[in-house]
């Protein structure tokens, strides 16, 4: 080989060594050449996980291979061209899903939460003409129209479910003359909570509410407009007590409703002269007043715990606060709100408002994901929200009908309809079961399975 031939061959390796090299940094950085638009681009990626995992996934109508299993939550599309994608997902029993996915160059557009809607439900009691019921870990308490309260098959009461601790030992009903009653499902036992109340000069008229305690079986509370009042029934029979805890002065009234917590009790307290509310937080344990340093202007509609020492305060004006305990601080979250709804961590509350959902999360600013807002279709009649388990989705009550949100579908694309409702009646979500119960039109029981 000659002395040309050989500078010849080594300038043109060194050549194809500069493009090679070039082209594998630019390709490490991202960069691809387009063919359809002629044009060099940094891609980036999608990376979804799909509930249930083994759900069908396309791009753009194309089959993508769903890589979710015992390594990996979810599925990594890459070296996809900055532009927007349709996203598509679907599973045999489910309703179909799809969103449009923007991808940015070097990005990944996280779909995390990417839920499919069950389309079947099953049935939970063979109970007819239900109208109310209360549900717990999978068991079920059912109220009939003719007034039946049933465990399963058996009649356990008549009367109203008025209310019920959080697991399944008791509920607290009410007869059709008014009389309240406390029944324990553990022991089949019944007491009689008016007849308690009024020996400790409650009369049934001026009752105006009967909560039991979510954190304690034995503790029920009872409200009239002069008086709070603890139930203890851990003694059984005629060693139940009743103690007043709190009672207005004159001039005053006690409003409805009271807040529980797992420490401290809340409750607004009414001074007709000022038209304005005194929040009181009281510890039941030691009977001490832990703070009553607030009042806002005219009554108050709802108190909600939030969260340890955060409570939720929404004024009968549709004005909904939030206050912090130890430090005394009153933080206004919006106007024209109808009722709220804090997630189970109370990291993000919901709020319910005639013209719109506000979403506010108390971790994360509003320009981090930390704010949305939602008009819905007719959203005047809109009755209640509840949070999905993964505090991403909220279940909205209609008169007639029970919708699925998608906080990121901010284009409502994937606002599933997950079946009709029975009139007037409520939708509940039991997170630790993962499941839906309503009553639909036919007035029967029935419980959407949600996947894991």
């Amino acid at each position: 080989m000659t002395i040309r031939s050989r500078r010849i061959l080594f300038y043109g390796l060194f050549a194809l060594f500069l493009v090679m090299g070039t082209g594998i940094a630019f390709y490490a950085q991202g960069w691809r050449f387009d063919f359809m638009t002629f044009k060099t681009e940094k891609v980036g990626a999608i990376y979804v996980e799909s509930h249930p995992e083994n759900a069908e996934i396309t791009l753009n109508g194309k089959p993508i291979q769903n890589a979710s299993g015992f390594l990996s939550h979810g599925t990594l599309i890459s070296n996809l061209f900055p532009k927007n994608y349709i996203l598509s997902l679907k599973a045999p029993g489910y309703d179909a899903w799809s969103e449009n996915a923007r991808v940015a160059p070097t990005l990944v557009t996280e779909m995390k939460y990417a839920v499919l809607v069950p389309s079947n439900a099953s049935s939970v009691s063979p109970i007819a003409n239900v109208t109310d019921f209360f549900e717990a870990g999978g068991n079920v308490v059912t109220e009939a129209s003719d007034g039946t309260i049933a465990r399963a098959t058996t009649t356990i009461v008549r009367g109203t479910i008025v209310s019920h601790g959080s697991d399944f030992a008791t509920i607290v009903t009410q007869s059709a003359k008014g009389g309240y009653s406390a029944y324990d499902l553990l022991n089949g036992t019944s007491t009689n909570l008016s007849a308690l109340l009024a020996s400790a000069g409650a009369t049934r008229s001026a009752i105006s509410a009967v909560i039991a305690n979510p954190y304690d079986d034995a503790s029920i509370f009872a409200e009239t407009p002069r008086k709070f009042y603890a139930i203890d029934l851990a003694g059984g029979g005629a060693r139940n007590t009743v103690t007043a805890f709190a009672t207005a002065p004159v001039g005053e009234s006690l409003e409805t409703p009271l807040a529980i917590s797992s420490s401290w009790l809340a409750w607004a307290q009414y001074h007709v002269a000022s038209d304005t509310s005194q929040i009181v937080v009281y510890d039941p344990f030691s009977g001490d007043t832990i703070d009553s340093s607030l009042s806002i202007p005219g009554t108050v509609a709802s108190l909600k715990w939030v969260r340890g020492t955060l409570l939720g305060i929404l004024g009968a004006d549709g004005s909904l606060y939030r206050y912090d305990i130890p430090s005394e601080t009153l933080t206004k979250m919006a106007d024209d709100v109808k009722s709220f709804f804090p997630t189970d961590d109370g990291s993000t509350v919901a709020a319910l408002e005639g013209r719109s959902v506000e979403i506010f999360s108390l971790t994360l600013p509003a320009d981090q994901g930390g704010y949305y807002r939602f008009n819905l279709p007719d959203m005047g009649s809109v009755r209640s929200l509840a949070w999905y388990r993964d505090n991403s989705h909220l279940f909205v009550a209609y008169p007639t009908h029970v919708n699925f949100l998608d906080l990121a579908d901010l284009s409502l694309r994937n606002l599933t309809e997950i079946s009709a409702l029975a009139p007037e009646t409520d939708p509940f979500y039991d997170a630790s079961q993962n499941s839906l119960y309503l009553i639909d039109q036919g007035w029967k029981l029935i419980r959407f399975d949600f996947p894991s």
